[in-house]
């Protein structure tokens, strides 16, 4: 009688256990990470006989906690590959609409400035054009300056943005680490028996981590799990977690690092994935090539605009001064640099301007820049002493001070540098749209040969505005100012002066042409038209033209990328979406099933009630007949 009854009462201790653990699951239906729990149940050994073997009952060998730790692992790298696409896709979007939006953006401006270049060589005296020009380029500059800033500021809510992440991620893992104590601890106290909701837990702060840095983990035979980066950093080993931290770069320039541990060594370019790894490479892949851009478009139009503006004359007779403040590179120096040295950033060649910014370093005897995008070296001339700069990739770099062996320079040559554009000139009379030359043919030429406009080689040769005389001896021969004998060749200029000339036709023997200078309130317009030529000419290379198509350029590469970033972000919400369906589908709590068993062990429960019952009635029977 005594089998019958512990049979009956292992049945209500363990259909209780069951009955238990299945209004936990329904309790916990909506509760975020919860994995559904099953009790396992097992008979207990049997009491051999005779007759063979009688079974003693049943028992609860564990609550199990369903679901597959592979699927838990693609779901932290689903959560890791969402979180940063979805930053990178957010951040693609600003840059994009920015750069592309017609009020707001770069277009409307650069195109109105040419067009009031065009309207100046249209009519080069009046002072409503000139001033018109003067408020087109200022306009520009302003926008230019404007897109910078919003850049520069996406570039601090990055490094704000790092910050708060880095905090996060040093307080996930705490925490994760103190969950291993508390797991480690009852598997030791309970012979090895899994604590369900601890493990749930921690799952759901891994996956939590898990969106903000790429991370790879490993299980402990204690239970307890170890956490690294996706390159090996560990974060949490055991019950111990090792904090990040966030530090200005080497070079101090504004922008903040990623250190690991307390001996603040960088690991920046070593992290990916999650939001901490979304921001990383926007700062990389979106921010850095948009300002480059934008600032090389800066250099290049002030730069050209410059150039040609200097081979001009203005209303006053002197000849075209710089109509933009050209922009200029930056250089950090390296915190851990010894000497005073101190590098100033020029342009040389805007066409040679490549894509990425530069490191330059001193050995003690030579220096050496090195291209931070391909890693190869840049073929370098000159001293660096003014007046011989090193140049080399369309940078010109003096160098002021002293520099020591080992010191280092962040060259950035164009990624800040449109917040330096402005206009040099407020004078509408300053505006240089006549050619500095005249020329002219003698009345009485009796030669086919007529001259046109000279061409300005070197505007800061002395004797440029010096009236000079071509004289022709004979059809191929001619003097300058009445001496020498120069052979004339058809078809070549005559280059006198920092000029050139080129006749159409056959000059005679005696023939004259003067060239002098242009004078003041000069109604020539040759060099607005060349200004407003500026919009079709190739002044960039890699492609990119002239400063229309190298904005064209600009705006196409940060739609392109909003764009296949969406893309990747969509595909990468399916991806995430269908992981985390198959993990419902395994660990997650149905209310229609743990109705059902909630309705089956309630009926087991009743039947193994029934059992003690009728255990107590034959135990009472017994005692009856014992008694009569």
């Amino acid at each position: 009688m005594a089998d019958l009854l512990s049979i009956g009462v292992s049945g209500l201790l363990a259909f209780r256990r069951a009955l238990d653990t299945t209004s936990n699951n329904i309790a916990n239906a909506n509760t975020p990470g919860y994995s559904r729990q099953r009790a396992e149940l097992v008979s207990t050994p049997g009491i051999g006989a005779g007759y063979g073997f009688i079974g003693t009952g049943v028992e609860v060998a564990t609550i199990r906690r369903l679901g597959d730790g592979l699927i838990n692992s693609r779901l932290q790298a689903d959560a890791s590959s969402y979180s940063r696409l979805q930053v990178f896709s957010g951040f693609a979007s600003r840059v994009d609409s920015l750069l592309s939006d017609p009020a707001a953006g770069l277009s409307r401006p650069l195109q109105g400035f040419y067009d009031a270049a065009n309207t100046v060589a249209q009519n080069p005296t009046s002072m409503a054009a000139r001033q018109a020009f003067i408020g087109s380029a200022d306009t520009l500059a302003t926008r230019m300056r404007e897109t910078q800033a919003q850049l520069d500021q996406m570039d601090g809510e990055i490094d704000t943005r790092l910050r708060m992440t880095v905090e996060e991620i040093n307080n996930l893992t705490q925490s994760i680490a103190r969950l291993n104590e508390e797991i480690s601890f009852n598997y030791g106290q309970f012979s090895g028996q899994p604590p369900n909701d601890l493990l749930d837990r921690r799952d759901r702060l891994l996956q939590d981590l898990s969106a903000r840095v790429g991370i790879s983990t490993v299980a402990q035979a204690d239970g307890s799990i170890n956490v690294f980066t996706g390159s090996g950093q560990s974060l949490v080993i055991g019950q111990q977690s090792t904090s990040l931290g966030v530090a200005p770069d080497a070079y101090n320039s504004g922008r903040l690092d990623i250190v690991y541990g307390n001996n603040s060594a960088p690991i920046t370019a070593r992290l990916s994935g999650g939001t901490l790894g979304g921001l990383l490479d926007v700062r990389r892949e979106v921010l850095d090539p948009a300002r480059i851009e934008l600032g090389r478009l800066a250099v290049g139009i002030a730069t050209s605009v410059n150039a040609q503006h200097a081979q001009g004359m203005d209303l006053y007779g002197q000849l075209g001064g710089d109509f933009f403040v050209a922009p200029q590179g930056t250089a950090f120096a390296a915190t851990a640099n010894t000497g005073t040295a101190a590098v100033s950033v020029g342009f040389s060649d805007v066409s040679q301007l490549g894509d990425g910014d530069y490191e330059l370093s001193f050995d003690g005897a030579s220096w050496t820049l090195k291209d931070l995008r391909t890693g190869s070296n840049v073929s370098l001339t000159g001293t660096g002493a003014p007046g011989d700069p090193l140049v080399g990739a369309g940078l010109a770099l003096t160098i002021g001070g002293t520099a020591a062996a080992g010191d280092r320079f962040l060259v950035r040559p164009t990624a800040l540098a449109a917040a330096g554009i402005q206009v040099a000139i407020s004078d509408p009379a300053r505006v240089a749209a006549a050619s500095p030359l005249r020329a002219a043919a003698n009345v009485g030429n009796t030669g086919s040969a007529t001259v046109s406009t000279p061409t300005i080689d070197d505007v800061a040769h002395p004797n440029l505005l010096d009236a000079v005389d071509i004289s022709f001896l004979d059809p191929t021969t001619y003097q300058i100012n009445g001496s020498g004998s120069f052979t004339y060749t058809p078809g070549t200029p005559i280059s006198v002066n920092g000029w050139s000339l080129n006749l159409s036709g056959t000059p005679a023997a005696g023939d004259t042409f003067t060239v002098s200078a242009a004078g003041a309130n000069n109604g020539d317009n040759a060099n607005a038209k060349a200004l407003a030529g500026l919009a079709s000419q190739s002044i960039f290379g890699g492609g990119r033209g002239s400063a229309l198509q190298a904005h064209a350029s600009l705006v196409a590469a940060a739609g392109l990328r909003a764009q296949q970033a969406g893309q990747r972000l969509d595909a990468q919400a399916a991806i995430r979406d269908a992981t985390i369906a198959e993990r419902e589908s395994q660990a997650g709590v149905n209310l229609d099933e743990e109705a059902a068993d909630l309705i089956r062990f309630q009926q087991a429960y009743q039947a193994a009630a029934r059992v003690v019952q009728v255990a107590d009635t034959i135990f009472q029977t017994l005692i009856r007949a014992a008694g009569g």
